[in-house]
């Protein structure tokens, strides 16, 4: 490790920071060099273009690129309504490291920090609307390459009831911000922001000059972490609260989550694959409840990752790849090659959920499709903690055969529908060559999936991990990717989805183990069977969904006469005069 020095200056006054509550915080920056990779090693191989192959890591949002996405820092928003127009983020650079790692020296200009040869610059926010209402809960990136030179354009899209709770400000972008910097070599290249990993600081100040949360960064009296290298990001690792300063956790790290939500793990053997997340919901649970509509419909609770080569967990049928090693298995198919195959899993959050004809639209890098569900009359009243579980394979090709068999009262709240049952899935699409009605894909290709109802009303927003909300581990080819929490009213794309190579709950709970105690959690749904939002019940036998049972829902049956599908209300597998009854004593 680098020992690195400050001035008595810097001493006194980081030393003299706010000990009041904060309104913003600082959340990470990035210190990958601009030719170099995320955790990776220090050679020469290993940095420029070729040391893509030197290693796995990569951020939640860029993937695995050379630089990490460039200059960036990462704030939170941690009080409500907060005023933000002018606030200034003001940073400085390599003070006090050795000679021989040639930290950038100023040009003489003193922007704010006292002494003009000390590579420094701010970044000021305009007086834009965006700015002057910020809630709780928000992630604010700043960001200096655009999205065509591998960092991201301004986007304020920002809707928390879609889950989409980041704010993301170019420096280019002057309607949102400006910035300077006093490094004439950078300026001269138009690169207003330098972030490196030689004791590189920042603070917060409002309009006025008020400090809102002092210096952090390496070197600082209240870092926590080693040495920050080229290869690695700054973060903070707790939950960001108004009572966080500059004394919490900060730490040097391999993993990086640009706009969403800091997550770590132990590297110890004891506590291997044991991951924590910072906990965002405290500050987001009140914007929620005060803009948002009381209950979403449906959620993705599990999907299956693992390739139709690989185990769960990796490794062979007898042992998986975890330290120490351990047999890792799904609760219904044990272990077995590829984990059945290509399967979601769901749970039902408005009790009497009409999903007749909805589709499901899942993609991932390379390809996508969409499933479209039937009108049969299981679809049309699903209840509230129910598990729904959509797969491709068979029973007798290692997956499963329907089984809509359901029993809340002995705590049976699991349905399977298998996509090649034409009865419940009108027909599957896909981009991929050879497709055939009844196939969909489930990959640990930034795979997410959507759910639009029959007039393509947005039902479920996208989750996954293509979501751009996800901040869980990389899903890998021996991983599933599961809601780490207990299903709730509140579930969107901004909830703790995250991988996992050791447990697969297939129509059951979700496990994961809490940090650093490892200790087995299993998903209740408890709060959410008590607390479930209610939907207007449908009538099975409104075949048109117009409202009505009259003579245009009979037309519809007759055209469906001694066939299965939508018009066997009864689902004895064909239309007959038992489900004209049923029909005719719903009349009107």
């Amino acid at each position: 490790m680098r020992l690195k020095s400050k001035s008595a200056a810097s001493l006194v006054l980081a030393l003299a920071t706010q000990t009041h509550a904060a309104d913003v915080v600082v959340n990470e920056w990035n210190a990958v060099n601009d030719v170099k990779w995320l955790n990776s090693a220090d050679t020469p191989a290993c940095t420029g273009p070729g040391g893509v192959t030197c290693g796995t890591d990569a951020d939640t949002f860029f993937g695995r690129v050379i630089g990490n996405g460039g200059d960036w820092l990462e704030l939170v928003v941690v009080n409500d309504h907060v005023d933000m127009r002018g606030w200034k983020i003001q940073w400085v650079a390599g003070l006090g490291v050795a000679a021989a790692d040639a930290p950038p020296i100023g040009n003489g200009t003193d922007i704010w920090w006292g002494d003009g040869s000390s590579a420094q610059g701010e970044i000021t926010l305009s007086q834009a609307a965006i700015w002057a209402d910020v809630r709780a809960g928000t992630i604010i990136t700043v960001i200096q390459a655009t999205t065509a030179q591998g960092g991201l354009d301004s986007d304020t899209s920002f809707d928390p009831c879609a889950g989409d709770w980041s704010i993301n400000a170019n420096l280019f972008d002057t309607t949102l911000v400006s910035a300077s910097s006093n490094i004439a070599a950078e300026l001269a290249l138009g690169d207003p922001l330098h972030i490196s990993e030689d004791n590189w600081w920042c603070r917060i100040v409002r309009q006025n000059g008020d400090v809102v949360i002092d210096l952090v960064g390496e070197g600082q009296p209240s870092w926590s972490g080693t040495g920050v290298n080229s290869r690695e990001v700054g973060k903070l690792e707790a939950d960001p609260s108004s009572s966080t300063t500059i004394f919490a956790n900060y730490q040097d790290a391999n993993n990086s989550s640009f706009g969403t939500p800091n997550g770590w793990k132990s590297d110890a053997a004891a506590n291997f694959g044991c991951k924590t997340y910072q906990n965002m919901e405290p500050l987001r649970a009140p914007v929620r409840a005060d803009i948002c509509a009381p209950c979403n419909s449906i959620a993705l609770n599990e999907y299956n990752g693992v390739s139709s080569l690989s185990y769960l967990g990796g490794g062979t049928a007898t042992a998986d790849v975890n330290v120490p090693p351990g047999v890792a298995s799904d609760s219904q198919f044990g272990r077995a090659l590829g984990n059945g195959g290509n399967w979601i899993e769901f749970v039902v959050i408005e009790e009497h959920l009409d999903m007749r004809g909805w589709k499901l639209a899942w993609s991932e890098a390379t390809s996508s499709g969409v499933i479209t569900l039937s009108n049969a009359a299981f679809w049309g009243d699903l209840h509230t903690g129910m598990i729904v579980t959509i797969i491709e394979r068979p029973t007798a090709l290692g997956g499963l055969d329907t089984d809509l068999s359901y029993n809340s009262a002995t705590g049976d709240r699991w349905v399977n529908v298998n996509s090649r049952d034409i009865s419940l899935v009108s027909q599957t699409t896909s981009t991929k060559a050879g497709h055939v009605s009844g196939d969909f894909t489930t990959s640990n290709d930034n795979w997410s999936i959507e759910i639009r109802d029959q007039s393509n009303s947005v039902r479920m927003a996208r989750q996954g991990e293509g979501s751009p909300s996800y901040n869980g581990g990389k899903i890998n080819a021996e991983d599933v990717c599961r809601l780490r929490q207990d299903p709730t009213a509140n579930v969107d794309a901004s909830s703790m989805f995250d991988d996992s190579g050791d447990s697969s709950t297939f129509g059951r709970g979700n496990t994961w183990k809490l940090c650093p105690s490892n200790a087995v959690v299993t998903q209740s749904f408890a709060v959410l069977l008590a607390s479930g939002c209610d939907a207007p019940v449908s009538n099975p036998s409104d075949l048109n969904n117009d409202g009505l049972v009259n003579g245009a829902d009979l037309g519809v049956l007759l055209g469906g006469w001694n066939s299965p599908g939508s018009t066997d209300l009864n689902q004895d597998g064909t239309t007959n005069g038992a489900d004209l009854g049923i029909l005719l004593g719903s009349w009107n």
